[in-house]
């Protein structure tokens, strides 16, 4: 991940894993993410950047999540079926996750260090469930927009990455609208009024079509600039961001007797340098 040049390579990787994970396999992986464990990142000729899935044996055994990217209704109860909501809300962390870590943003230093480990790694053994849980972060960013939405509170401004008006600033606006109005639909304790305000968009999460095609529109979006690389690494201070929550994981593996989790980034299969995001397939 370390090789992406640009913020849209980011965007068409994750696109592509949801293309094979959905239209052409039409069974929930499980584990979407952009890491070495399961990605494999392909250099074109042509200059594009292609992202495909590994790992399908654990998937098709439901054995596989990976702690910072689960969604947060799976990290707040474990025993919860595994949705297809559950898989898309998990491109929507893997695309902030990634994109915080390797694309300068209004967030750096330590104040990026420790959003990582508080929304990302927040994890705490539940004795009733005799299991780690998190996901309380999460359910603020999805249900109060926290680090998207301005705090007219606290006087925090949103999450921007480079220039405020990027396609990736409108990606992740967008997927959290979608993801933020099935919250409130999905859920029987809310007001019915705002149910039923929020149904249309909400809708559009019964299946896949629409949060892949946010993903398209973002990475073949004219707006891009090719001009410099802007990745970068080193945004924060040196910390194992993913060792936690990968330890916790393997520990709740032991006490579930059946949740198998990777261990931490490994040198990746591939990497692709040099490329710039392109409609090439």
């Amino acid at each position: 991940m370390s090789a992406l040049r640009a913020q849209c390579d980011i965007v068409k990787i994750i696109h592509d894993t949801l293309v094979e994970a959905y239209d052409r396999a039409a069974v929930r992986h499980r584990d979407l993410r952009t890491s070495a464990q399961n990605s494999l990142f392909v250099a074109r000729e042509s200059g594009g950047a292609h992202g495909t899935l590994t790992a399908w044996d654990l998937s098709l055994r439901g054995r596989t999540r990976t702690w910072q990217f689960v969604s947060y209704q799976l990290l707040i109860n474990p025993s919860k079926t595994h949705t297809l909501q559950d898989d898309l809300q998990s491109s929507f962390w893997t695309l902030l996750y990634t994109a915080l870590k390797f694309i300068p943003s209004s967030l750096s230093g330590m104040r990026l260090a420790n959003m990582l480990k508080t929304v990302f790694d927040e994890s705490r053994w539940d004795d009733g469930r005799r299991s780690y849980v998190g996901g309380n972060e999460k359910l603020k960013i999805i249900m109060y927009g926290t680090y998207i939405k301005p705090n007219s509170i606290a006087g925090t401004p949103p999450i921007t990455f480079r220039d405020p008006e990027t396609p990736l600033n409108n990606l992740v606006q967008a997927l959290f609208a979608l993801h933020h109005d099935w919250d409130i639909y999905s859920n029987p304790m809310n007001n019915e009024r705002y149910r039923l305000a929020a149904k249309p968009e909400a809708e559009k999460l019964l299946n896949s079509e629409a949060n892949i095609k946010l993903f398209e529109y973002a990475y073949s979006d004219p707006e891009w600039s090719h001009k410099i690389p802007d990745s970068r690494e080193g945004l924060f201070p040196a910390m194992d961001v993913a060792a936690a929550p990968n330890a916790l994981a393997q520990k709740r593996a032991s006490s579930e007797g059946r949740l198998s989790t990777s261990p931490s980034p490994a040198t990746p299969l591939a990497l692709a340098r040099g490329w710039r995001c392109s409609m090439s397939k």
